[in-house]
């Protein structure tokens, strides 16, 4: 099954917890552990809403401080108390990493000084939690093996606010849009609030495996709403996807684009061993498309690097847990590509004429490039012939008849 975020009239993670209770996930695990944690809510029903009935979550008023600071420090160990299953840990951790991060270059402090007004960190600390554990209900009570998501609303104008007229996007859901698409139609809705607050820009780097349009058979619909706004609203369609339960077409074979998975971290803290180890591992992956280590210096001029692997979307979770286990890294930085690649496939081709060697043929790639056929031989059958004739590798290719 897929699960299509339409977030078209907005997107925040307490709409997206109201709309998969819609859609009938069973939200009572995610209520209770916040309650348990004095963080009570409820999903309230919603009768005439401008896209029909649905559900918000709201948080009760108790959970709310009418004034006082939540620093990022209580911020971040209240989610890690949580009990949040791993992946939605993970997913939720990383959206308020950005979304803190966002926020810090708005106000112009380190990260580590910024605080929220409590009863706006209460809402980030629910509207992370509630949508990164909702959705891992999801996956499990409906069989969800992909999600996607509608280009994101763009939105212009001014907001008034408890800190006075802001712009929309408000400055900290502006730089969360960078590497995210947006979509400006000519029947947006029109809204007196902002359809994009910044948890719901962080939630959109992690929560689609990509920004696309369905297509299967429509199984399912539930709408979610904010808690204060009544005009924006966000519908989740459960999609059964004929195409996505086949194997995904190779664009390889055939040429085209396609979309990647990038992964990328810094590392400074490994030892030469462990650092071979780990690109070992890695490129020996199935699920591993390519991986790259690129040297240089990070702060203080220590020695450092940027390891970059890329996948394909569908392994990305697999792939980021493999670079965390080998590596060790706080984070994993991930982005969707396109790519065009040229079509090929596995055959053999001959080599080491000029030595003498007419019959031997080597596993190559095949491919085609305006209009003409090419063969490149794969670097391990190189090595192995090479080996066996006695010589380096580089005569195989360079070797001149008679030599």
């Amino acid at each position: 099954m897929l699960l299509h975020l339409d977030t078209t009239a907005g997107f925040d993670g307490m709409a997206l917890a109201g709309a998969l209770a819609h859609l009938g996930v069973d939200m009572r695990p995610v209520l209770e552990a916040l309650q348990h944690f004095d963080l009570p809510c409820r999903l309230q029903g919603v009768q005439r809403g401008p896209a029909g009935p649905g559900f918000r979550l709201v948080p009760a008023e108790e959970a709310l401080p009418a004034d006082g600071l939540w620093p990022v420090s209580g911020l971040r160990a209240a989610l890690e108390a949580l009990p949040l299953p791993e992946k939605a840990r993970e997913q939720a951790a990383t959206a308020l990493r950005l979304l803190v991060e966002a926020q810090a270059q708005a106000h112009g402090v380190r990260p580590e000084g910024l605080a929220f007004a409590a009863r706006e960190g209460v809402a980030v600390l629910l509207s992370l939690a509630a949508a990164c554990w909702g959705l891992e209900l999801a996956r499990k009570a409906l069989a969800i093996t992909r999600v996607t998501a509608a280009p994101l609303p763009w939105q212009s104008g001014m907001l008034r606010s408890p800190q006075g007229v802001l712009p929309l996007p408000s400055p900290a859901a502006a730089l969360l849009l960078r590497g995210l698409p947006l979509c400006k139609r000519d029947d947006a809705p029109e809204t007196s609030g902002e359809l994009l607050p910044a948890d719901g820009a962080a939630l959109a780097h992690v929560l689609p495996d990509a920004f696309d349009t369905p297509e299967g058979t429509v199984r399912g619909l539930g709408t979610g709403y904010r808690p204060a706004a009544e005009d924006s609203w966000l519908r989740v369609w459960l999609v059964e996807d004929e195409a996505a339960e086949a194997p995904a077409p190779d664009a390889q074979r055939t040429g085209g684009n396609e979309q990647v998975a990038q992964l990328e971290t810094h590392l400074d803290h490994l030892t030469g061993e462990e650092l071979g180890i780990a690109l070992e591992v890695l490129a020996a992956m199935p699920e591993v498309l390519d991986v790259l280590w690129l040297p240089g210096l990070g702060k203080k001029s220590r020695p450092s690097g940027v390891l970059r692997v890329l996948c394909a979307p569908r392994y990305r979770d697999a792939v980021t847990a493999a670079v965390l286990r080998h590596t060790h890294t706080l984070g994993v930085r991930h982005c969707l590509l396109q790519r065009t690649v040229l079509p090929r496939e596995a055959g053999r081709c001959p080599a080491g004429q000029a030595l003498g060697q007419e019959g031997l043929m080597l596993p190559a790639k095949l491919y085609r490039l305006e209009g003409r056929d090419y063969a490149r031989p794969e670097a391990d059958a190189v090595r192995e012939a090479a080996s066996a004739l006695g010589i380096g590798a580089p005569a195989l290719r360079m070797a001149r008849p008679g030599d």
